[in-house]
């Protein structure tokens, strides 16, 4: 026994239970899926309830968005922030989708294989078998074993047994499996030109099985999309059809590559599926109050905060301008320093030309700023205060608005005035080559 019939042998102990109990294939599928569906519910419903919150948290994100703007480091910053103080996750609500899907490997290999996984017999045991009963060139390898199984009857099960017990494997485990479900069998196929082998009710059905498998998946992604939408108050958000039609488009490559055995699985699946979408609505209106009243209660806080940050920067910037600073004159008193020359790259081979009035701090150099390299660095903010910044000083600190108005009414008075030493906007004539101005 390898270690792939070690792993799937509770699957396989699962299934054959059933066909041995009720002689019948697809009811062994379907009751294998209830199964699987109710061991697997508990997952479903923590998937739902993150789902749940992850809906309420949508709207806390659009928030976020429009206070950051088109500062995107700031939003990735703040979105993780707030993922983490409410222990939330994008993904939360969708790893339990995906559990069918992973539960079809285990499942595709046994009904492939049910010799091997079923009956515990190995390649050559198989071999003799299909040479007992008949079937000439026989491989294990795509649906050789399914075929085999489906030649087993009531009447050659005992000469089976025996050509399996003389390669001295066990012939205990073998059983004969019903693949007739409702005149279908479920061992073949399907086809999509099945008038080619005959308009009987056998091909036919074989046919319309991945069609049904199909239209349920459709059926139950509706009802999943329904019961995601908790909020009766707000509109229905916009269908992602990509991810509505996975479901479908999977059901119907599945249904006509594989053994029919997997429609039967995926029918009951959609089925199930939606029963348990339904109970999980029930089950999680609670949990959704819960969740609204925990994000309305982290809304306002968020809320505070950035008033908060609003009226720390609007008075430190109030400070600055009642204490005499001009942020952009940070740019002029830097050239000042020893050392540095701004503008050195505008001088040129011509320097005797310059004139007399030429003033190097006029035409200040702007740095170069590399988008692809790091982060920009923050731009030098105003010398005056906007009215918001105004109206948030003058609430929590008078004075301070009114020392800062000050300011700015005297640096625009001082503006206004023409210099003394008649400079100013005067720009000496252009000097030709080899004069002096």
């Amino acid at each position: 026994m390898d270690i792939w019939q070690i792993l799937m042998t509770p699957f396989s102990w699962l299934l054959k239970l059933f066909c041995q109990v009720f002689n019948s294939y697809g009811i062994a599928l379907f009751l294998f899926t209830v199964v699987v569906k109710i061991v697997l519910f508990p997952l479903q419903l923590k998937g739902k309830k993150s789902m749940i919150k992850m809906n309420v948290v949508n709207g806390q994100l659009q928030e976020i968005q429009k206070r950051c703007g088109n500062d995107k480091e700031r939003y990735n910053q703040e979105v993780q922030k707030f993922y983490a103080e409410n222990n939330a996750s994008p993904f939360g609500g969708c790893g339990w989708t995906f559990i069918p899907v992973l539960i079809l490997w285990p499942l595709y290999a046994i009904i492939r294989r049910p010799l091997k996984y079923m009956m515990s017999l190995t390649e050559g045991a198989a071999a003799a078998v299909a040479t007992a009963l008949g079937l000439e060139a026989f491989t294990s390898t795509g649906y050789g074993e399914l075929t085999l199984a489906s030649m087993m009857t009531a009447e050659n099960l005992e000469a089976a047994k025996a050509a399996a017990a003389a390669t001295g494997v066990s012939a205990a485990g073998m059983f004969v499996i019903n693949f007739n479900f409702f005149g279908i069998d479920l061992s073949q196929v399907p086809q999509l030109m099945f008038w080619k082998e005959g308009l009987d009710w056998g091909h036919i059905g074989l046919f319309l099985l991945p069609v049904i498998s199909a239209v349920v998946s459709v059926l139950s992604s509706l009802v999943m999309q329904k019961t995601n939408q908790m909020n009766r108050d707000q509109p229905a958000p916009k269908m992602n059809w990509s991810l509505f039609l996975m479901s479908p488009l999977m059901s119907l490559w599945i249904g006509f590559s594989m053994p029919a055995g997997l429609c039967i699985y995926w029918i009951a699946n959609s089925l199930l599926g939606m029963v348990q979408e339904f109970i999980c609505g029930k089950m999680c209106r609670k949990d959704y109050e819960a969740a609204q009243k925990e994000m309305a209660e982290q809304a306002a806080k968020a809320k505070e905060a950035e008033k908060e940050r609003r009226r720390i920067a609007a008075e430190k910037k109030a400070a600055a301008i009642a204490a005499g600073k001009d942020p952009k004159k940070a740019h002029q008193k830097k050239s000042k320093e020893p050392g540095v020359d701004l503008s050195a790259s505008r001088e040129g081979l011509r320097a005797y030309a310059r004139g007399r009035a030429y003033d190097p701090n006029r035409y200040p150099v702007t740095p170069y700023w590399d988008p692809d390299g790091p982060a920009k660095p923050a731009e030098e903010e105003s010398v005056e205060l906007t009215e918001e910044e105004k109206a948030i000083v003058e609430e929590s600190n008078p004075a301070l608005a009114a020392q800062a108005e000050a300011a700015e009414k005297k640096a625009k008075e001082a503006q206004a005035e023409p210099p003394e030493d008649g400079s100013g906007d005067y720009e000496a004539p252009y000097a030709e080559d080899g004069e002096e101005n």
